[in-house]
């Protein structure tokens, strides 16, 4: 077969190579465009999140990470909303004077509940105030010493955000400020959604924002 029957197909092959060493660069230069491949903690906002589309939507609501700081931008809009700055994470956030309750199903989350309810028993406050400053070391420093569980997370009550020194002391209950909590192990898979739907929930609210568990 003479040179010029087979330069087509030559050209062909070349050309198929050049397209797929291209796509290959492109995945490599956008890993985040992997469906799921993502965390929420890789990302310093919501709307960084959002454009990425490459985390979990646990609620299926087409918005991602909503537990994450804005800017924010829901699903469709082409511009990020809030203005929130590193020196002022809780910009646009608002401070009622009532007791925030703050739902989360028993069914869902029955260690969570029995937690709780221990700890409400032991008199460990039921009116918790948000309190974000400091909460990873509050945290550290209660578990330090607590033993750990393969499958299992130690649940904190008052949660971390929920206690410690705020615009407003803790009502009820002992140790009503500082770092202390009960600590009891849940499964991880329960712990965590808790903690992500919680964090959702309290997202809007200030420091010093009073709020309490209820259970449907």
């Amino acid at each position: 077969m003479s040179s010029t029957e087979t330069a087509p197909e030559a050209s062909s092959t070349e050309s198929k190579a050049a397209a797929s060493t291209a796509a290959e660069t492109a995945t490599a230069a956008n890993p985040v465009t992997v469906a799921g491949s993502g965390r929420c903690s890789d990302f310093s906002n919501q709307a960084a999140a959002q454009r990425a589309a490459n985390t979990r939507d646990g609620d299926g609501d087409g918005v991602y990470c909503e537990s994450l700081p804005c800017p924010c931008l829901k699903k469709g809009a082409s511009k990020p909303t809030g203005t929130a700055s590193p020196s002022n994470p809780e910009a646009g956030c608002v401070k009622p004077s009532a007791v925030q309750q703050v739902g989360f199903s028993a069914t869902k989350y029955p260690n969570i509940r029995r937690h709780f309810l221990k700890a409400i028993r032991s008199g460990w406050p039921a009116t918790l105030v948000v309190d974000r400053r400091g909460t990873d070391a509050r945290r550290k420093r209660l578990l330090a010493n607590v033993a750990t569980k393969d499958g299992y997370d130690r649940d904190e009550y008052p949660p971390a955000m929920g206690r410690g020194r705020g615009s407003e002391a803790l009502t009820r209950g002992a140790n009503p400020v500082g770092w202390m909590a009960s600590v009891m192990l849940v499964p991880s898979s329960e712990n965590r959604s808790h903690g992500s739907v919680m964090g959702i929930k309290l997202r809007r609210f200030c420091s010093g924002t009073r709020f309490s568990y209820r259970f449907y």
